[in-house]
């Protein structure tokens, strides 16, 4: 053990600089393990607390039958069911984060009694008929807080209320579900409920056994509700609902678990070029142990345990310190699932952190010094490890380069281990830089790229009118307009198969689309025709038949393709015009407007309001604007954290390399310095010495990552149910990223390489 102190002591600087590594890196991946289990327990938690359903649908209050309810409740599985009567409809949030947006919202009254779908009520204003209670989500991403007004629009009716409350609830929670909840006192539900009769709905609320299969019992309802001849306007189950609400959550997740993994290989490919170096330099004062007793085990343990130490202690303090950004993660993530937690210490993430960083530590540090047993006493006192040789390469008496040059071929050939260490660290770094670069980029300046793998059609504004006639005459006005570029029949409706409800995409062309989200096969053309989404995929394949209903009429269409939503699950198709003819009476009266560029959504709704007083419009410009800026924010943070912990890393890899290279060549620089080299001509050769294996590293994992990132990227956005994204992957930003991690590694080794100037010949002379 003192040996090990004395080591410690020794070599302190490069120790505190591997604990720095393993520090962020236990920092970070506590983060990910704490997000990982207690969003989910604390998810699971309130689930319970609030006694949420296992199953919700929704069906038409004029189809109910007053036997279903003991039906349903007497289904193999089922524990228990509830019935709630509610108003189900498009409704338009004015001034939802500087816009209006549309959502499929149910409004409850709030003063029904409940066993099943508990609300957890923030109420700080008295209840009146001008009240409305409005989900965590609609509050904290739409920007209202208790006491606001907010409107929203039903048809061509506005209906604005005074916000009494947030609540909290385990039913929707954000609009992953297609659905969000809102609701109001009794007086103001009877009016609304008065004037949209023809929206109401019955909803019913199922808890399962803990033993019953969730997707058996679904079917079983859903063939249930069939039967009967009743329109199943949605189902939500609880899985589905928690993957939407979690959707981001395991985003960071990912990418904090691959940051923390990449950090925690480079601190253990330092610490193993750390005691191979330790074990060259220190080899006759270790010769001279092993002659005056000590054991090939109590020297190997005297380099151990300093790494142990230095683990136990980094990865503690970065577990620990890292709870102090837990509550604003936590906090931003409330905003996307509409689910508020707050994490607390948790032992077995702390445990599972630090023990893993010091076995791991110790078993890598143990296998590198082990060597040390095969040296034998004599020879290590001369200096000589028998299985060691060196060559000189490129000798400065016979070399045809320059001295200068010699010297850095020299060193480059010399330090084999060395480069191979630097050239992994190189590749691995440029590697993470390629990744949070290419985010950066398609995020940032190629925003279409972003918004078009995680949106669906992207129009510039969306009109809609109550009469064809009125659509004809808008349609052909919109076309004669020199601002606008296209004008497209496009509108999304609620339908149902086999398993439940369905967002249908209709549209009287999907070739003119702006966002093609065919990932494979292609879109409906014909009547007969429909592309289905993800999550149908395996249950339908391409060529089958799909059975489509829309209240009494149903048709089987042919699969001709899939397609991805990640707003929708998965659970989306696309249907032409004419194939949405086959199961509705009525035709789409919407219109998707795409604008010529200099135009704005926002001067284009204000012009046709006045022509077109009742039409109904949503400025998707604005909203596309918004999603941009949020996700715009959030990657800048996780890029510009990115590049702090890249630039940490060169700094504290290139420390110990350029210490223990000083160290290691004491007496070599002395020579030079007597033969008359200046200090500046040693740092800038020393520095330049790292530069070629640096940059073949740089560009060549440059190269590679024009082919690894876009895998990387269908990894990290298949998990959110994007199978196909429009990223770019730049070589010339990837090059770029190469240059910079070239240029700042070079500045580093050069106010790293300061030391040599203390080096005085006359002093290793007196040596």
């Amino acid at each position: 053990m003192r040996l090990a102190i004395q080591n410690l002591k020794k070599h302190k600087k490069q120790y505190v600089s591997f604990g720095i590594m393993l520090f962020i890196a236990a920092f970070i991946i506590n983060i990910a393990l704490v997000l990982n289990s207690q969003s989910s327990d604390a998810y699971d938690k309130q689930f319970e607390k609030l006694n949420t359903a296992d199953i919700n649908i929704l069906i038409p209050l004029a189809q109910d039958d007053d036997n279903l309810l003991n039906e349903i409740d007497n289904l193999k599985g089922v524990t228990l069911t509830e019935r709630h009567e509610g108003l189900y409809s498009k409704a338009t949030i004015h001034n939802f984060a500087g816009t209006n947006f549309e959502m499929n919202t149910v409004f409850y009254r709030i003063t029904d009694k409940r066993d099943i779908n508990l609300l957890n009520v923030s109420n700080t204003v008295k209840n009146s008929k001008g009240t409305i209670y409005i989900p965590e989500y609609v509050s904290k991403l739409g920007g209202f807080s208790v006491g606001d007004t907010i409107t929203y629009s039903i048809g061509k009716q506005d209906y604005s209320f005074s916000v009494g409350g947030t609540v909290s609830e385990m039913e929707y929670g954000n609009y992953g579900t297609n659905l969000i909840g809102a609701y109001l006192p009794k007086k103001a539900y009877k009016t609304l409920a008065s004037r949209h009769r023809s929206n109401l709905v019955a909803e019913y609320s199922v808890k399962l056994k803990n033993n019953a299969n969730l997707d058996t019992v679904k079917k079983r309802i859903s063939s249930l509700i069939s039967d009967k001849k009743i329109t199943l306007l949605t189902i939500n189950n609880r899985k589905t609902t928690k993957q939407a609400r979690s959707m981001i959550s395991n985003l960071l997740i990912a990418i904090f678990v691959a940051i923390a993994f990449i950090i925690f290989l480079i601190s253990l490919f330092l610490s193993s070029f750390r005691i191979r170096n330790h074990i060259e330099n220190e080899l006759i004062n270790m010769g001279v142990l092993k002659a005056t007793g000590y054991t090939s085990s109590n020297i190997i343990m005297s380099e151990i345990i300093p790494y142990i130490l230095t683990a136990a202690f980094a990865s503690i303090a970065g577990t620990l310190i890292s709870y102090t950004v837990l509550p604003s993660i936590a906090d931003f993530l409330a905003t996307q699932s509409g689910f508020s937690f707050r994490p607390i210490f948790d032992w077995s993430a702390i445990l599972l952190s630090t023990g893993t960083t010091i076995t791991v530590t110790g078993i890598c540090t143990y296998f590198c010094a082990r060597k040390i047993r095969r040296l034998e006493p004599i020879n290590a006192i001369r200096g000589i490890d028998y299985k060691r040789t060196t060559k000189n390469h490129f000798p400065l008496a016979t070399s045809k380069f320059s001295v200068k040059f010699s010297l850095i071929l020299k060193q480059i050939f010399a330090s084999l281990g060395q480069n191979i260490l630097l050239f992994i660290l190189t590749f691995g770094i440029m590697t993470l830089l390629a990744f949070s670069g290419t985010l950066l980029y398609n995020v940032n300046f190629k925003s279409d790229n972003f918004l078009k793998t995680i949106s669906d059609e992207m129009p510039s504004a969306i009109f809609t009118v109550s009469t064809q006639d009125d659509l004809r005459q808008l349609k052909s006005t919109l076309q004669n307009d020199d601002k606008v570029k296209e004008v497209l029949g496009y509108t999304s409706v609620s339908l149902n198969y086999a398993n439940g409800a369905i967002t249908s995409f209709v549209s009287e062309d999907f070739s003119r689309v702006n966002n093609n989200i065919v990932y494979q096969g292609k879109n409906p053309v014909k009547s007969d025709e429909i592309a289905v989404g993800s999550a149908l995929s395996k249950q339908y394949k391409i060529g089958s038949k799909v059975k489509i209903t829309n209240d009494d009429r149903s048709y089987n269409y042919t699969v001709t393709g899939y397609i991805q939503s990640i707003n929708n699950q998965g659970i989306v198709c696309e249907l032409t015009d004419a194939g949405y003819q086959k199961i509705s009476k009525m035709t789409p009266k919407s219109l998707n407007v795409y604008l010529k560029k200099g135009a704005t959504a926002k001067n284009l709704i204000k012009k046709y309001k006045k022509k077109f007083p009742n039409m109904t419009s949503t400025n998707y410009e604005q909203l596309l604007a918004n999603s941009s800026k949020m996700y715009a924010g959030i990657v800048s943070s996780v890029t510009v954290i990115i590049f702090i912990i890249a630039a940490l890393v060169i700094l504290l890899v290139m420390y110990i390399i350029i210490n223990a290279l000083i160290i290691t060549r004491k007496r070599e620089f002395g020579i030079y310095k007597a033969l008359g080299w200046s200090n500046r001509q040693l740092i800038l050769q020393l520095a330049f010495s790292f530069t070629p294996i640096i940059s073949i590293a740089a560009i060549f994992s440059a190269i590679i990552d024009l082919s690894l990132v876009p895998i990387m990227n269908n990894a990290v956005w298949g998990m959110l149910g994007a199978n196909k994204n429009h990223f770019e992957v730049s070589l010339a930003v990837l090059l770029a990223f190469a240059f910079i991690l070239i240029c700042i590694s070079f500045i580093v080794s050069v106010v790293l390489a300061r030391p040599i100037r203390k080096i005085n010949p006359y002093s290793l002379l007196k040596e």
